[in-house]
């Protein structure tokens, strides 16, 4: 017989030749007959509850307690887990607690069997108000919970901005789908400097201060932007020569609002622009790129996206200059405004003595 961890609790044995109220607890030793029935039950210690047996003989390892008949050897362990599994920052600033009826997965659906905290030095700005102290990444990322759990903040009041209360504190996490920073339900607690909320999922989270009269767009207002008419021009680009990207966002939710849209060029963010809409208002954003580098090139912008290429520099040469008159051809064709006057005259220089010739010749008859 044996116990998982050591302090999880303790197993209560019982035999038919025992009286009931008073059980062997383990470990001691007792003496049991082969053929005798024995009641085996795990009790779990204070902040512990019983998961289960392993060990051999083969049983339900979920049956608590166990009644038998020993005919052979027993090796069995009684198995105990936390109530409550807690994560803590390695600064001691951050805790995740998971109680044991948590359903705690990974984004494969695998159970969740750590969780990492990275601090963000440079976190997306809020539309309204200002990130307190640094933002954290609670990985793996896409982990979910049901039900939720509690992530509890220690945080310095020192930080928090002039003239904000620490009750108007708000925990939020970072929507990336939606550029933008929404609130949790937060309790805060100022004599201990503490802020909790509950969270459903693993992602960015910091603890926000908004300014007076300027609520912070929350998960339960959620304002719905529709980005539409997403173009590229021109598509094919030389090196340095500027790409405009244009898209329509239009807010198709009740509840009017602001968003944060950022520009991505393979996967880096290139710009950002604030937009805020009215209830079915819609705004034109444009954004003007270059890239000094061949290639092609993957834009997006929130669920949209294109491409656009720069095209290798090529050297234009410069066609060669028309030949001069001194090393243009001769022309073959004849130009008669100054050869026919040439054989008239040679025909009168021939012809014309002959004929006088001739005609002298008539006279002498």
């Amino acid at each position: 017989m044996d116990i998982s961890p050591e302090d999880g609790g303790e197993v209560e044995i019982t035999t038919s030749l025992m009286d009931a109220d008073i059980p062997c607890l383990y470990p001691a030793s007792i003496s049991i007959d082969f053929g005798d029935d024995i009641i085996i039950e795990a009790i779990p210690s204070a902040g512990y509850h019983f998961t289960g047996w392993s060990g051999e003989p083969t049983i339900n390892k979920h049956r608590n307690p166990i009644i038998t008949e020993f005919n052979n050897p027993l090796d069995l362990t009684a198995n105990f887990a936390p109530d409550f599994i807690d994560y803590v920052s390695e600064d001691g600033t951050l805790n995740v607690s998971i109680p044991a009826e948590t359903t705690a997965l990974d984004k494969r659906d695998q159970p969740l069997t750590d969780i990492e905290f990275e601090v963000v030095d440079d976190p997306p700005p809020p539309y309204q108000g200002s990130v307190v102290e640094p933002a954290y990444d609670l990985e793996p990322t896409g982990a979910t919970f049901e039900p939720p759990v509690t992530l509890a903040w220690a945080y310095d009041a020192e930080a928090i901005p002039e003239g904000v209360a620490e009750e108007d504190l708000t925990i939020a996490y970072y929507d990336e789908n939606g550029g933008r920073w929404l609130k949790l339900e937060s309790e805060v607690d100022p004599e201990q400097d503490l802020i909790t909320a509950p969270i459903a999922h693993l992602t960015t989270f910091a603890i926000l201060a908004p300014p007076a009269e300027a609520p912070l767009i929350t998960a339960t207002e959620e304002t719905i932007f529709i980005i539409s008419d997403f173009t590229i021009s021109p598509s094919e680009v030389s090196p340095g020569e500027e790409v405009t990207i244009s898209a329509l966002v239009i807010n198709e939710s009740q509840t009017e609002g602001a968003q944060v849209l950022t520009l991505k060029i393979d996967e880096t963010v290139a710009a950002t622009e604030t937009v805020d809409l009215g209830t079915g208002a819609f705004q034109a954003v444009t954004f003007t790129v270059s890239r000094s580098e061949a290639g092609t090139y993957l834009a997006e912008l929130q669920d949209q996206s294109g491409e656009f290429t720069v095209k290798e520099a090529t050297t234009n040469l410069a066609p060669p200059p028309p030949p001069s008159a001194a090393q243009e051809p001769p022309s073959s064709e004849i130009n008669w405004a100054i050869m026919a006057p040439i054989l008239v005259a040679i025909f009168l220089a021939i012809f014309l003595p002959l004929w006088r010739k001739r005609r002298r010749d008539h006279f002498d008859w």
